[in-house]
């Protein structure tokens, strides 16, 4: 059974639920971690987004208010770049992921962006189907982009004129 998600601003509060995710659903790599306290790290990161007047974070609530998951983006003048979009791991698999994408186009097709961006690794079968899923296709592969080596596909969604 899908829950009943509400997406809005994420608010400072929202910090460690949001970062909790993070240190779930990423490597620490990813996060840009090197020898550092990822958690002490991804939230001054995020905290610095809040303050960004081009980024958009978004988080999706579930019962009580309780953070599921969040979207982080980028809205420069005509494009969209989506940075991050991670769900709590027992909230995987219910269409949380697929509610903040779908927030997403709804506020590029508002602001008349002309289109979104993302990068993805090549291995994320689950995310990738999801971005098939919206309308986003493949136009390139970074070799190597990550970390460890691996790959990263660009994907990319042209919006309607």
């Amino acid at each position: 059974m899908n829950p009943i998600v509400v997406i809005e601003p994420m608010v400072p509060a929202d910090l460690d639920a949001a970062v909790g995710i993070d240190v779930s659903a990423f490597k620490p790599s990813e996060l840009g971690a090197g020898s550092q306290d990822v958690r002490a790290l991804r939230e001054k990161q995020l905290t610095e987004e809040l303050s960004r007047p081009f980024a958009r974070v978004r988080v999706a609530r579930g019962d009580g208010g309780v953070v599921l998951g969040y979207l982080l983006s980028w809205h420069v003048v005509d494009e969209v770049q989506l940075l991050n979009v991670a769900v709590a791991t027992a909230a995987r698999r219910q269409g949380i992921g697929r509610a903040l994408m779908n927030d997403l186009l709804e506020h590029a097709r508002a602001s008349g962006a002309a289109k979104i961006l993302l990068e993805v690794r090549a291995s994320n079968a689950a995310a990738i189907a999801l971005y098939e899923s919206l309308g986003f296709s493949t136009f390139n592969v970074r070799s190597g982009y990550y970390a460890d080596g691996e790959d990263a596909a660009e994907m990319m969604l042209t919006m309607a004129a």
